[in-house]
């Protein structure tokens, strides 16, 4: 065998293994959406796998659902923040260091709520299958829950709940000491022009005790709660019964007022009957001393 053809198959061969080998590249991302509240800084994860030097690469971060889509863009070993979407202008940076291990991970700093959506690492030079991973950034907004006391009905008081600024939809529940959902209670929901949402809702309590308003958002896996104790004073019955214990010790007085004055009327009576009869006792002794004198 010559040796250019040795040559030649040697060639052939490395370059086999070599387009093999990167062929076997691939970009990996994370599952799992990334959850973050408004205003956090955040980090969607993207490497090339197995590890492999990223500085040679283009690597774009984009939203495709916007235009233009580039939110990040790397490329000729530096960044082109000329291409990249105003809403994403000095917000987002790729750890430079890391490149040369494979880490093209993106960090968003100052999420928004416009940041809710689908992010594609894409690195299109790649000689791979796997060129992108799609990842999921879910924003959420939450606030405290504020309690009032709205007054009586009927036989209990009605509580009332507000809680504005969430994202998503969140879900509000009233609790009692015992952890028991309380039933009956309506909620109304409404947005702002930003898309975030208050919620606002009402129960009706019948009883003494320390009760919760919960507002959670299940998709963030995040909950607020706030807590008040309604004393038993604030209820129609507690009042009520004042006014009847008041009206009863009232009538026990009117009672007591009535039985002294007959019993005094009854001993001034005595006393009358028992001082006439002295007086004819007297009259008689007196009555029957002159006639005994005639004698």
């Amino acid at each position: 065998m010559k040796s250019s053809t040795w040559y030649f198959l040697v060639w052939c061969i490395g370059f086999s293994l070599i387009t093999t080998g990167l062929s076997q590249l691939q970009v990996v991302g994370q599952k799992e959406p990334i959850i973050a509240l408004l205003g956090d800084d955040v980090i969607l994860p993207c490497f090339l796998r197995p590890s492999t030097s990223a500085v040679d690469q283009t690597v774009e971060w984009q939203r495709r659902d916007l235009t233009p889509k580039e939110v990040h863009y790397y490329s000729d070993g530096r960044d082109n923040p000329d291409v990249h979407n105003p809403v994403y202008k000095g917000r987002t940076r790729l750890f430079e260091e890391e490149l040369k291990s494979g880490n093209m991970s993106l960090k968003l700093t100052g999420v928004k709520h416009t940041d809710n959506g689908f992010f594609t690492c894409f690195v299109p030079k790649l000689v791979s299958t796997v060129k992108t991973s799609v990842i999921q950034l879910i924003v959420g907004a939450v606030s405290q829950p504020v309690i009032s006391v709205v007054g009586p009905k009927d036989y209990g008081v009605v509580l009332k709940c507000d809680s504005g600024g969430w994202f998503p939809k969140p879900e509000m529940t009233w609790v009692d000491s015992d952890g028991n959902i309380l039933p009956d209670g309506s909620t109304e929901t409404e947005t702002d022009s930003e898309g975030r949402y208050t919620v606002r809702g009402h129960v009706t309590v019948q009883k003494t005790d320390m009760f919760t308003c919960r507002v959670q958002q299940q998709k963030i896996n995040h909950k607020m709660e706030t807590e008040i104790n309604v004393p038993g004073g604030v209820f129609p019955w507690s009042r009520g019964q004042k006014a009847g214990l008041i009206i009863g010790v009232l009538a026990l007085l009117a009672v007591a007022v009535l039985v002294g004055l007959f019993i005094w009327r009854k001993q001034k009576k005595e006393k009358a009957e028992l001082k006439r009869m002295k007086e004819q006792q007297e009259d008689k002794i007196e009555e029957l001393g002159i006639k005994k004198a005639k004698l």
